[in-house]
């Protein structure tokens, strides 16, 4: 049987969205589907461009002028250069949406020409404690009207995001789909690091985290949760390691250097491989204000890594199962700064780390067998049969 022929339409392409539209993409290449991917050249960040310019030969891309907020103008245009691919280019099996940008442009276009399509949230804007209860309720109401009109499935990536979708009645209940995110656990096994370093109690204990310097990823309250912490727990000697870029960086290296913190927070830039990070990390934090299932989370406890965690969706599925892992309030400074410090001071230095190695070895344990990138791109492509008429598994 031939492959499929997939439109993915992506609004951001950076950070774990990005990566997981990559994923997804090479491994429907792998299966013989053929992919087009119209996306935002300005969201990018250079894991995707390095993706564009790698699988180009075999992945046709096609960049689109999205903006990532709501702007009636240039999303008509979008919307217009969209539909002219789908004309020319189609007809495709199935169309993607990913993010809420790439799954209104997905699903009105779709609709435009009598089908509908698949739509990946992968984090709702209304979850997000700092948006207005009347924003929410403007993106709520757009979000049901795509959901009844011009949406096949919309696919969750976490069980509470599922929970949200079904409680706000976003789509009828039978259109719900889970497909939680996955990795290879055993490429972010950080074993290798060395014992010397880890075991000896004088070495700072160094708290970690890669993000996008975004609203979203709340960077400058983990700096303040880091500071109150430092002011709270003189002893032992801390560090933290934040690795990213985005338009909060400089906002953020002020606010380390009002604090008198720049002895103890190194900003990192972006890095090309996080890995590389996380072998340099004892506890691993992730302060979000919203998430759809994080994968920095799936990351971090594949490589072995405690977790301090917001209260984010997909934090009650992972952290939360491991016990040592702490999760708190999302916005909450002070409820961060004690989580940190509660790991902090889990045992007396001389045996702080092998307890939190324990803990790590377990979060990887968990990871490996119950969150992999192969089941997920398979329960995928299950959904993109489903809704082409082709059979499963095939």
């Amino acid at each position: 049987m031939s492959g499929l022929r997939v439109l993915e339409v992506v609004g951001i392409c950076g950070g774990g969205l990005g990566r997981h539209v990559k994923h997804l993409c090479e491994d429907l290449v792998a299966d013989g589907d053929r992919i087009t991917v119209a996306y935002a050249p300005h969201t990018v960040d250079r894991a995707f461009k390095e993706f564009v310019d790698r699988a180009t030969p075999v992945i046709r891309f096609v960049p689109l002028r999205i903006r990532r907020e709501i702007a009636p103008l240039s999303d008509l245009r979008a919307l217009l250069e969209l539909r002219r691919l789908i004309k020319q280019e189609g007809p495709f099996d199935v169309i993607h949406g990913h993010s809420a940008k790439g799954g209104v442009l997905a699903r009105t276009a779709a609709r435009w020409h009598g089908g509908s399509a698949l739509y990946t949230p992968h984090s709702l804007i209304m979850t997000s404690p700092e948006v207005t209860p009347s924003k929410a309720l403007l993106y709520t109401v757009i979000e049901c009207i795509l959901g009844r009109w011009a949406t096949s499935a919309i696919i969750a990536v976490s069980e509470g995001e599922r929970r949200f979708i079904l409680d706000s009645k976003l789509v009828p209940a039978e259109r719900v789909a889970l497909v939680e995110n996955g990795i290879d656990a055993e490429d972010f096994r950080c074993g290798r690091r060395p014992a010397r370093a880890i075991d000896a109690a004088s070495a700072p204990l160094t708290f970690g985290a890669a993000m996008r310097f975004t609203a979203q990823k709340a960077p400058g309250l983990l700096t303040e949760a880091f500071s109150q912490m430092c002011r709270e727990l003189p002893h032992p000697p801390v560090r933290l390691l934040l690795a990213g870029d985005g338009e909060l960086f400089e906002e953020v290296e002020a606010q380390i250097a009002n604090a008198g913190l720049e002895e103890r927070v190194t900003l990192l830039g972006w890095q090309a491989d996080v890995r590389e990070l996380l072998c340099q990390v004892d506890i691993y934090v992730l302060p979000s204000l919203y998430e759809g299932f994080s994968y920095a989370l799936l990351e971090a406890m594949a490589a072995e890594l405690p977790i301090v965690s917001t209260n984010v969706f997909g934090a009650a599925e992972t952290v939360a199962m491991v016990t040592g892992n702490v999760v708190v309030s999302a916005g909450d400074c002070a409820a961060l700064a004690q989580g940190m410090k509660q790991l902090a001071t889990l045992e007396e230095p001389q045996r702080l780390r092998q307890s939190l190695r324990r803990i790590g070895k377990r979060n990887h344990e968990y990871v490996a067998l119950n969150f992999t990138r192969q089941r997920s791109t398979h329960r995928t492509r299950d959904l993109y049969r489903a809704q082409s008429g082709r059979p499963r598994h095939q």
